[in-house]
């Protein structure tokens, strides 16, 4: 079980006994027992000693940011404040449950393609071992196409967990990965996706937009977005327009029904739509990085495959060349 399905199972675990008027203390007590991995269940322990000497769960959350990312930790903060934790809870549980199917999906679609990508490296250097019986040549040719290709996939690697992290601080990393083909499309959806959902459930709560509003860039775990809006205190104070204020961090559409919904009057109705809106897009992103990916793989075997055997063909014709010129 991945940790974004061992998250979800936790919230929504803790949202149903919550539902079921179970109090926090017990329910976590509960947790200490059948959370899904060992790192939640020392977590639900540390949360309940947290909430007995008198804290809130959201401050316990705090303490373990490395495990609960902001996005979570605002709407879970959110909950408290307006007395919606439950629905917190299960919303949160259902937006990793999508993610976690969408990356099953892909790794799913990845094993034979990199099943067969490891047969190449073991089986296209054969033909220079039969020739040469020179072990030790064909174990270096493997040992080092293996090394590339571990390599390549530590990248790929890299450049998921850097979807995933929370960024707002991070500046150069955040460019980094928004300047990437097709990823950088996916962070920025995710990154507004969240910032969407968060600023929604604090306006909701009835929490100022003045105070919401960097709370929810920092809950996006973009640094551009993160930066944006902790500068615009002084213009949401002077009554300047909110699209004009995040005109340099939202696409023109977006900012086109923030002003229709902040002129109208139901600001709460275009965030909640821009949130299913961006999230509908990183999925459907990721699905099409899920079919391109293999095909990628495929094409990537049949050149290197080709280029093999035109050296091949290469080194013969010299071979023949030379026994002809004796």
């Amino acid at each position: 079980m991945s940790t974004q399905e061992q998250l979800a199972a936790f919230y929504r675990q803790l949202g149903t006994m919550l539902e079921a008027g179970v109090p926090v203390v017990r329910a976590l007590e509960s947790l200490e027992r059948s959370a899904p991995c060992r790192r939640l269940r020392d977590a639900s322990a540390a949360l309940r000693q947290r909430i007995a000497a008198g804290g809130d769960l959201s401050d316990g959350l705090e303490e373990r940011a490395a495990m609960f990312p902001a996005l979570h930790r605002e709407l879970i903060r959110v909950g408290e404040r307006s007395g919606t934790l439950e629905r917190q809870l299960h919303h949160l549980a259902a937006m990793l449950d999508q993610f976690a199917a969408v990356r099953k999906e892909v790794v799913g679609r990845m094993f034979y393609p990199v099943l067969l990508l490891h047969l190449s490296v073991l089986v296209m250097p054969l033909p220079r071992l039969v020739f040469t019986q020179d072990l030790i040549a064909y174990g270096r040719d493997v040992l080092l196409a293996l090394v590339f290709l571990y390599a390549a996939a530590s990248l790929s690697w890299w450049i998921v967990r850097q979807i995933a992290r929370d960024r707002a601080g991070l500046v150069a990393t955040d460019r980094l990965v928004l300047a990437l083909p097709v990823v950088g499309k996916i962070h920025r959806d995710i990154a507004l996706a969240r910032f969407f959902a968060a600023l929604k459930a604090m306006l909701n709560a009835g929490i100022g937009l003045i105070e919401a509003l960097p709370r929810a860039g920092a809950a996006s775990g973009s640094a551009r977005l993160a930066s944006t809006t902790r500068e615009s205190a002084p213009g949401l104070q002077r009554g300047e327009p909110l699209a004009l204020l995040l005109a340099g961090a939202l696409p023109p559409d977006a900012l086109s029904m923030v002003a229709t919904g902040q002129e109208s009057g139901k600001l709460d109705d275009m965030l909640d739509h821009l949130e299913r809106r961006f999230f509908d897009e990183s999925r459907r992103r990721l699905q099409a990085m899920a079919d391109w990916l293999p095909k990628l793989i495929y094409i990537a075997v049949v050149l290197w495959v080709g280029w093999q055997i035109l050296q091949m063909g290469l080194g013969y014709a010299r071979l023949l060349s030379g026994a002809l010129d004796e």
